[in-house]
């Protein structure tokens, strides 16, 4: 063998050495990430974010949709039990009570509200509940213990946002969901339907083996399935649950990504003023 091919095999010899190295590592970093409690997308740059943090954008969309079909755009984060009297009032509900200005809701992500003819109709709600500490707690070495009721109080603000809706056949409120307390393995999430006339949650299990490809899967599955025209007359909550189980992952592992919020926000945005419109 002459010198010149002496010198191309020692090269391949390296690289090829180089590369086993590499993807040893990786094999050594994936599963030392599974055993922290992380999956295989949260390291990626699409950052989880609250619904407070990408309402800039959801707002700037709404905004954007709205003025393109004739119509102005308002957005409020409090309103007063006496505002959503007076908007069923105008469906025949009873009369507002002036007491009640001093009563509100502030649903996490506000309230957009799309005027066209001189008629406002809600087009977004938004509720960022995260519940569930007992991965927080296993990793302090505690037992676990009894699940929280936090999710319940949204009942009362999907029935005042009923009557902000009275006057239309869509009911864009919705509800992300992430943490422990929501995994198929415990009994939270069955209360949200309970509370949401049996109809089922859109849900996204989380575990260590869990990619990108698969959520981005599961958030098209949830795109497909979203529903936001009335039923029976009823207005049903889009509520999206994203969860992994307390022994299997740590905290905020099920957290939303700002991508997967943003493109539920504007398909309720826009199936919402589809339906106003028509």
């Amino acid at each position: 063998m002459n010198l010149f091919n002496k010198i191309i095999m020692a090269t391949l010899a390296t690289q090829v050495t180089k590369l086993a190295t590499q993807s040893a590592g990786l094999r050594v970093r994936h599963t030392q990430y599974h055993k922290d409690g992380n999956h295989l997308c949260q390291d990626s740059n699409e950052s989880e974010a609250t619904l407070k943090e990408a309402m800039k954008e959801v707002l700037d969309y709404a905004e954007h949709r709205i003025t393109e079909l004739g119509g102005t755009m308002q957005y409020k984060t409090v309103i007063s039990l006496y505002d959503c009297q007076d908007a069923f009032h105008k469906s025949g509900g009873p009369e507002p009570n002036p007491d009640n200005k001093g009563v509100s809701m502030r649903p996490d992500g506000g309230i957009i509200f799309a005027t066209f003819n001189d008629i406002t109709y809600p087009v977004f709600i938004g509720e960022d509940k995260v519940q569930g500490t007992n991965d927080l707690r296993l990793a302090e070495g505690k037992k676990k213990q009894a699940l929280g009721n936090a999710i319940e109080r949204a009942a009362k603000n999907i029935r005042g946002c009923e009557m902000l809706c009275a006057h239309m056949n869509a009911f864009p409120y919705v509800i992300f969901a992430s943490g422990c307390d929501f995994h198929e393995s415990e009994t939270i999430a069955k209360r949200i339907e309970m509370m949401n006339l049996g109809y089922p949650n859109h849900y996204l299990g989380i575990t260590p083996t869990t990619t990108c490809d698969h959520l981005d899967a599961g958030l098209d599955k949830m795109l497909a399935e979203t529903v936001v025209e009335k039923r029976f007359g009823h207005g049903i909550a889009s509520v999206y649950v994203k969860a992994h189980k307390w022994d299997e992952m740590k905290h905020g592992a099920s957290r939303w990504r700002k991508k997967e919020i943003l493109n539920i926000s504007k398909r309720v945005i826009d199936e919402t003023l589809q339906i106003i419109l028509k």
